[in-house]
């Protein structure tokens, strides 16, 4: 009952600031009353968000609020956050998601990695075989999701080798895949919460005909993949001291169960539908560009061809049932706060870059205050570190939308300067979702530390141990955000 009144009275607290907040507060510098109230109205979505555990309903609300100082019009905010290429694009994604971890082909494919006979005898080779399958088939089926499917590898592994789930090992494999979460969830720029992201610094850069740039973002994602990789690597091997004495004695083709020991056809059809969907923008690249081929699909685009490609899903039928079903798909393949969250930031962030609000200016002469002097090396290993750290402790959605609404105002100045800035929110992007100590920072954090291994001390291993792995994937970020920084 306490929790519930708490709860309560944080969520009016939350309003009051969203709709009544603004119109009291003094304003400062440049400024304005309208720049109080969208800075009141992000500080109250955001608040609010954390209070309920979710973005949906602070989205929505936060939209409508958006209405009331007068930049936008019911109509405008519509079209100008759910009206947009961008949204129908996410909406597409997840459900491309949704069919290919339904279907298992993921899981299909984890297993078959793993199950290889040259990693019979060879611990480590079947850990690189482990992250490489988490990097890859996690960019693709996003953090939870390869989470949980890490979760039931390392269970089967237990089962056929009777290992105690709590060792150092499985807790090793388990709290880097979490660590990990930044780089699979955002590896391609055109998921959900990389365009969540890089709209807030868009909001920022579309004032001067700017935009962050896609290709930009992905080569700093795989950097970064191998990056980690190549650390954790070393961390297994001299950092820690594993008992895998077991291990050497599986014959790992037992992860290959019989439901998994060969693709079905609807498993086959999701996988090429998944390539062409996921890769389209580099498949158009590979085209000539006078073809009839590359004309055809560069004027249909990649959100209306994903579109297709699942309606092809749900007409097609494979034994006798449909690859997907239509309604299915679309009621439970979305995450509906996530678009909402998108079109909050969209909203919110191009409110405050317009000069009429101050807000910019204001933050820019913060930043260059702060950053002024700086290399753009310093400024980077800076904004890396941070995003690792204060992640640990608070939201990963939440500090992402702080510190990226924060900077995006420096972005201009730095574009200007001939910098690539889309750098920062594939980096900031990735550092905040790193969360892998406490479950506050993240409900990746929160499932790892809920399961058998991480019963009884697992908490304390994670704050020991398991910063060990923290401070290797964000070494790995500190160096990919300079490596991309000077040669992108």
């Amino acid at each position: 009952m306490k929790t519930s009144k708490s709860k309560m009275i944080q969520t009016v607290i939350s309003l009051l600031i969203m709709f009544v907040a603004g119109y009291f507060i003094p304003t400062w510098g440049p400024v304005t009353r309208m720049g109080v109230q969208y800075l009141c109205i992000m500080i109250g979505w955001i608040y609010m968000s954390i209070v309920t555990g979710g973005l949906l309903l602070s989205s929505v609300i936060a939209l409508t609020a958006c209405v009331i100082p007068g930049y936008y019009t019911a109509a405008s905010i519509v079209s100008t956050t759910l009206g947009n290429s961008i949204t129908l694009l996410m909406i597409f994604i997840f459900i491309m998601v949704y069919i290919f971890q339904k279907t298992q082909t993921g899981e299909f494919l984890v297993r078959w990695l793993l199950s290889r006979k040259v990693v019979n005898g060879r611990p480590y080779l079947f850990t690189a075989f482990f992250f490489i399958a988490i990097i890859v088939i996690g960019a693709v089926i996003g953090s939870f999701g390869i989470i949980l499917l890490a979760i039931a590898i390392l269970d089967a592994l237990a089962e056929v080798t009777g290992m105690d789930k709590k060792n150092d090992w499985f807790r090793f494999l388990l709290l880097a895949t979490v660590a990990l979460s930044g780089t699979t969830e955002v590896f391609f720029p055109f998921k959900p919460y990389a365009a969540l992201y890089m709209s807030i610094f868009d909001a920022q850069l579309n004032t001067i005909g700017a935009a962050c740039d896609g290709n930009t973002w992905l080569i700093t994602a795989a950097i970064m993949a191998v990056l980690s990789f190549v650390i954790l690597m070393l961390l297994a091997r001299f950092a820690f001291k594993f008992d895998l004495r077991r291990m050497k004695e599986l014959d790992v083709s037992v992860l290959q169960t019989p439901e998994f020991k060969k693709m079905s056809k609807k498993q086959v059809i999701v996988l090429i539908s998944v390539i062409l969907t996921f890769f389209y923008p580099f498949i158009l690249m590979l085209l000539p560009k006078e073809s009839g081929v590359y004309l055809f699909l560069n004027n249909i685009g990649q959100n209306l061809f994903m579109g297709f490609v699942i309606c092809l899903l749900c007409l097609i039928h494979v034994d006798g049932e449909p690859i997907a079903e239509i309604g299915d798909v679309f009621k439970n393949g979305t995450n509906w706060q996530i678009i909402f969250a998108v079109g909050s930031v969209i909203a919110i962030g191009g409110a405050m870059a317009a000069d009429v609000c101050g807000v910019a200016t204001w933050l820019l002469s913060i930043f260059q205050g702060v950053f002024g002097g700086m290399s753009i090396v310093t400024v980077v290993i800076i904004v890396c570190l941070l995003s690792c750290i204060i992640t640990q402790f608070f939201s990963n959605s939440a500090t992402a939308i702080l510190f990226l609404t924060a900077l995006a105002p420096l972005a201009v100045a730095l574009y200007q300067e001939g910098v690539n800035v889309s750098v920062f929110p594939a980096l900031i992007g990735t550092g905040t979702l790193t969360a892998c100590l406490l479950p506050s920072g993240s409900g990746q954090s929160a499932i790892m530390l809920s399961t058998d291994i991480f019963a009884d001390d697992g908490q304390k291993w994670a704050l020991s141990k398991g910063v060990i792995v923290l401070v290797g994937i964000t070494l790995a970020i500190v160096a990919a955000g300079i490596i991309s920084i000077l040669i992108l």
